[in-house]
Formats: structure tokens, sequence, C-alpha cells
């Protein structure tokens, strides 16, 4: 789990920072230098809170996380919509008309980030059920 990972490094930085800054041992004759250094892995994720269903009026939440430097990309992939269907999709602050393809890009960040995005579905007519799969991709 990624969350896991974040907390593994943070643990690590926090028992490095401490032997830096710890004193040397009374009576210690020892002189020296050492240097330490730590990579820390790319780590992106999105993860449903609450998954919103286009035939309902209610919200739904993700959240996005991502420590790549240039950024991330959110993607919805569903299932291909007939010529007679149309859905609007409100992911957090911006509107679309989803693709009748199935696949829709919805957000675009620069920089790490974590955050929380609500969204709902907006105009719907639609034959069947409409489900969203996010996934997040590093740029």
């Amino acid at each position: 789990m990624p969350t896991t990972a974040i907390r593994t490094m943070a643990a690590i930085g926090c028992a490095a920072a401490a032997l830096v800054s710890a004193p040397a041992m009374a009576g210690s004759q020892a002189a020296g230098t050492f240097q330490i250094s730590a990579t820390v892995p790319m780590a992106c994720w999105v993860d449903h809170a609450v998954e919103a269903d286009a035939m309902s009026p209610a919200d739904g939440r993700v959240t996005e996380a991502c420590n790549s430097a240039s950024g991330y990309v959110v993607s919805a992939m569903y299932r291909p919509l007939d010529p007679s269907e149309h859905a609007r999709l409100i992911y957090g602050d911006r509107m679309f008309d989803l693709s009748s393809a199935g696949e829709q890009e919805v957000h675009r960040a620069h920089g790490p980030r974590i955050q929380q995005v609500v969204y709902r579905f907006d105009e719907v007519r639609l034959e069947a059920p409409l489900t969203l799969s996010l996934t997040i991709q590093p740029i």
C-alpha cells in the first residue's frame, strides 16, 4: 500500500535525523564524518472514498496522490456510450461531456500533491448503468 511506503520513508528519515543530531558519547575519542542519503520511490495513487453512480445525484469523492515532481494525469475509464447516450462529469472545478469512446482525461496536475476531489454526474441520458474506474499516471 503506498501510504505504508511513505510512512516507512518518513520513519527512516526521522531515525537518520536522530543519528545525525545525537551528541557523541562521553569519553569517546572517535572523530569523523559520515553521509546519509536516501532515495524516495515515486508513488502515485487514486482512491475512491465515496463512489458516485451516474444514475444517482449523489457526489463521489476521491483522493489523488502523487509525489512526481513533474505532476500527474488522472483518467476515467468506463463503458463506451451508445450514440443515444450522454453524460456530463463534473470533476472538481472542471466539467466534461464524457467521450463515447469510454476514456476521458479528467485532471492534470503540475507538481507533487495529495488532494481530495469531489465529482458528480450531470445531464445524464443512459440506457445502462455507468461507473468510472480512475487511473493515475506520473507525467
